[in-house]
């Protein structure tokens, strides 16, 4: 492939599941208070209670490297699964769930390579599964995924440092 045509030229298989194996587990899930104003609403609540119940900061970057200040999370359970996720049941804000699991695995740190897109298959099922997304709607989710730009990529390294 040449140099401005992404690995992925062809696109990339997906279809979600609703498995839940995004949703369980060490990382964060960034939130913007257009998102908490939609769960909001979806839970029937006033939004400074959605943040009081459902969110915390992240813990900042270095200031002097990034210039950001701290960012606002989902809640996770003491088992590091979302705090919207239900076993059984799965996301109980599925319709309003922030663009972060929206665009998944349309991330970055996911897309990058072949070998990073094929890892990730072995937590996620729906990959390599469903209707191919072409490579222009691919490089449009993973610019608008709704992770912080100033933050890592990837889930573990997220987790490692709230």
């Amino acid at each position: 492939m040449s140099a401005d045509v992404p690995w992925y030229g062809e696109g990339l298989e997906f279809e979600c599941h609703r498995c839940g194996a995004c949703c369980r587990g060490p990382g964060n899930v960034w939130v913007s208070d257009a998102e908490i104003g939609g769960l909001a609403r979806a839970l029937e609540m006033e939004e400074d209670e959605v943040r009081a119940v459902y969110t915390r900061r992240a813990a900042p970057r270095a200031r002097s490297r990034h210039g950001g200040g701290p960012d606002t999370v989902l809640r996770q359970k003491r088992n590091q699964d979302c705090i919207f996720w239900e076993p059984g049941s799965g996301c109980s804000v599925y319709a309003q769930r922030p663009r972060q699991c929206r665009t998944y695995p349309f991330w970055e740190a996911i897309v990058h390579s072949r070998e990073t897109w094929e890892e990730e298959s072995r937590a996620c099922r729906g990959i390599g599964c469903g209707p191919a997304r072409a490579a222009e709607e691919i490089a449009a989710l993973v610019a608008e995924d709704g992770i912080p730009r100033h933050r890592t990529r990837t889930r573990t390294a997220d987790a490692e440092e709230s």
